[in-house]
């Protein structure tokens, strides 16, 4: 069943009102009927069972909330990725905010850098679009919660502003023999010692088509990121940010899973 987003706002009680795009895709799309059944998020985290009472001719729909579903049980390492990617032609851009939402990532900071192509105008007027393919992207995955898109920043002011705010990672193509295992993993285990409640931020940095400039990267060192790199291939900058995404939270993962001991190993054997 797919979902549909559900602004807090649309809520009273346990009756709800869905107007424009969402409403559309109920009433003309689906071919809803009153009876039917809905899926609902609020962006928040938070999923509710819905039923369909009326379609007015205008579209509206107009429904009750039957229950809220339990929400999954929450991970032992709560960490949240901020995706900070200098920015991309359109449609490199669109796709990674796609994959990206899908991958977990909890919020996307637009990069202006000394190599970016988009123009910061460009960038800032095409907001709305990048909101609304991320919420098609949450819809598909299932997620409940939307990933903030934030404004577009210079990097300089991106790496000021997570400073001290979790650990700073910074992916660059001139390391293909430094293993991002070897980076990650320590950071993030520090990371999780420090953090109250095994809660921390991530900060992920991802340079543009033509790589980072040197000095960039001396500015990223001098700020506290940690380098690390994707090995020897040439990806490009949506595939380097998926990847490094992918091994994030692989390690995050494996923060929380039970370390298996060599005695144990030979119990078995």
């Amino acid at each position: 069943m797919p979902q549909f987003f559900l602004p807090p706002d649309a809520v009273s009680g346990d009756a709800f009102v869905l107007k424009g795009p969402e409403a559309f895709h109920i009433a003309k799309v689906l071919r809803c009927r009153p009876g039917d059944s809905l899926r609902l998020f609020d962006g928040r985290g938070r999923r509710f069972e819905g039923v369909i009472a009326e379609i007015r001719k205008d579209g509206t729909v107009f429904g009750t909330l039957r229950k809220e579903i339990e929400a999954d049980a929450p991970a032992p390492v709560r960490a949240r990725v901020v995706l900070c990617q200098a920015l991309l032609k359109q449609a490199r851009w669109d796709w990674l905010l796609e994959k990206g939402t899908e991958l977990g990532v909890a919020a996307f900071e637009p990069l202006l850098t000394q190599r970016t192509v988009v123009p910061e105008d460009a960038a800032r007027a095409k907001m709305e679009r990048s909101r609304r393919v991320i919420m098609a992207a949450a819809k598909q995955c299932g997620r409940a919660e939307l990933p903030a898109l934030r404004e577009p920043v210079h990097l300089r002011d991106a790496l000021k502003s997570c400073r001290d705010r979790g650990p700073v990672l910074f992916a660059w193509e001139a390391l293909p023999g430094v293993c991002a295992a070897a980076v990650l993993r320590p950071a993030l285990e520090r990371a999780r010692r420090e953090a109250s409640g095994g809660e921390f931020t991530a900060h992920l940095f991802v340079g543009p088509e033509g790589g980072w400039a040197d000095e960039e990267v001396e500015l990223a060192e001098a700020e506290g990121a940690l380098l690390f790199g994707l090995g020897p291939a040439t990806l490009r900058a949506e595939t380097a940010a998926l990847a490094s995404v992918a091994a994030l939270s692989y390690e995050i993962s494996a923060l929380a899973a039970p370390v298996e001991t060599a005695g144990a190993e030979k119990s078995r054997a």
